[in-house]
């Protein structure tokens, strides 16, 4: 709060001085040449708010408005802002009071901050706009004629502090990643288990092959692959088969997956450093007085991270339909057709696959890069934009997408294991067929299929085994 009010008061000293500064007693954009009179500051403030109020499309999720809030928190606290204290402590009192706005998904171009998702965020805190309360959707103003909590008045710049940076981007990438990250550790277990499925070898895991490559995603996923395999009956069982080479699918998973793993590194980074960024605009500078305009609300490092994240992703979606199309082909893996015993009479995983196909083929439509696709706002002040909320909404289908594949391959590769028995698996692709095993079971016959598809959601929020899995990965 110190930090808070020693930038209060620079600005303030700027106003009582005559100073003309961006954003204090000006417009905004392309109206930063108008200069506003003393007495209509607190009006310039709240008309920001409600002009920018423009968000269109299906509502974001609720963790994403949190997290929003939360960062909008942390961002005013870092002390540049110039925003009053009574603001900064409105947010917290909301956000802890669990009051939602409500905030369209789509209206941000990723530059002079994601304004629309950020005005709608911010309106409930001068009691306008619609909240979440207690599962409800209410106006902001119920909520303060019940004395749930009283409205805060804005004062110079405090407008254009809650709605300029990048808090909306931020928020959707940083959860996209948290999923990315199982979803690529648990791809590197349906791999392990797909190997074990069609009688693999696992020579080319071994860590001699991907010392000399010196990529260090590929080491840890075929570190990865081979503590999963360890103490494989099923491996052992066809040391000396006459099998010369598997397809790429199989051989080269840890040169894919590996740098969707280097990837995630890059995006972490990217992230780490935005979720303790000060990206609104102008920055104050208590130590020397000094209120700075530059361009901290252009969000184009996220917009390229999650344009990455989306490639990699579907990258690693494709390799796993190959693998997926391998299990269920009697010629290349030696299972029944499908994986199911009476091949005709039952279909098996033919259509799961057709499936996987479909999504797919959706992520490469989608992983086209969104960062590229700039286009002039503001008549033309702000003539180029980052995209980044696009690029981050592209990549959390993109997410569920990968999610639902890879745990097809799971569960064609479980299919798979069952017809290798009596012999067992490895020490993390006995576990995976076990938990997998507990919550679908054995395709003997054709059934509605979709109920144990669903099941992906659950699966991938168990995380006591998420952590499991990722112990044995590292062969703690």
């Amino acid at each position: 709060m110190n930090r808070i009010q020693t930038a209060r008061d620079v600005v303030l000293e700027k106003i009582r001085a005559g100073k003309t500064v961006y954003g204090i007693n000006t417009g905004f954009g392309k109206l930063a040449q108008v200069n506003i009179p003393a007495d209509e500051l607190e009006q310039l403030q709240i008309n920001l708010l409600r002009s920018h109020a423009c968000g269109v499309g299906n509502l974001i999720d609720s963790e994403i408005v949190a997290l929003m809030m939360f960062l909008k928190i942390r961002n005013l606290t870092k002390g540049f802002s110039g925003c009053s204290p009574e603001v900064v402590a409105k947010l917290v009192e909301i956000l802890n009071k669990n009051i939602l706005p409500v905030v369209p998904s789509r209206g941000s171009v990723g530059a002079s901050g994601d304004l629309a998702p950020l005005a709608h965020l911010c309106l409930p805190l001068i009691g306008e706009g619609e909240v979440f309360y207690k599962s409800k959707r209410r106006n902001a103003k119920e909520l303060i004629d019940k004395g749930v909590y009283q409205p805060v008045r804005l004062g110079p710049k405090d407008g254009l502090s809650l709605i300029n940076g990048t808090q909306y981007s931020t928020a959707l990438l940083a959860v996209a990643f948290l999923r990315a990250r199982d979803i690529v550790l648990l791809s590197e277990l349906a791999v392990a288990m797909s190997v074990e499925a069609a009688l693999a070898t696992d020579v080319p895991f071994q860590q001699k092959i991907h010392e000399i490559r010196r990529q260090n995603g590929q080491q840890e996923v075929a570190c990865h692959i081979r503590n999963f395999l360890k103490n494989s009956e099923i491996v052992r069982s066809h040391k000396d088969c006459i099998k010369v080479q598997d397809p790429y699918s199989f051989r080269c998973a840890p040169q894919v997956i590996g740098v969707v793993r280097d990837t995630l590194r890059f995006v972490e980074n990217i992230v780490e450093n935005e979720l303790s960024a000060v990206t609104d605009n102008p920055l104050v500078f208590a130590e020397t007085g000094e209120v700075l305009s530059g361009g901290n609300f252009h969000a184009e490092p996220l917009a390229m991270a999650a344009d990455f994240l989306s490639i990699a992703l579907t990258e690693l979606a494709n390799i796993a339909e190959r693998r997926i199309a391998n299990l269920i082909d009697p010629v290349m893996s030696g299972l029944p057709a499908f994986l199911t015993k009476s091949g005709g009479v039952n279909s098996g995983f033919m259509i799961a696959h057709v499936t996987v196909a479909a999504l797919s083929a959706e992520n490469r439509t989608l992983s086209t890069p969104a960062s590229v696709e700039t286009i002039p706002t503001s008549a033309n002040q702000e003539d180029h934009v980052s995209m980044a909320p696009n690029a981050c909404l592209k990549l959390r289908q993109i997410v569920e997408n990968s999610q639902k594949i890879v745990w097809i391959e799971l569960l064609a590769a479980t299919q798979g294991m069952d017809f290798r028995k009596p012999l067992t698996g490895g020490i993390g692709t006995r576990l995976g067929q076990e938990k997998i095993r507990s919550m679908v079971e054995h395709l003997d016959e054709d059934r509605i299929f979709y109920p144990d598809l669903e099941k992906s959601d659950e699966f991938f929020s168990d995380t006591v085994f998420i952590e499991a899995i990722r112990r044995i990965s590292n062969n703690d």
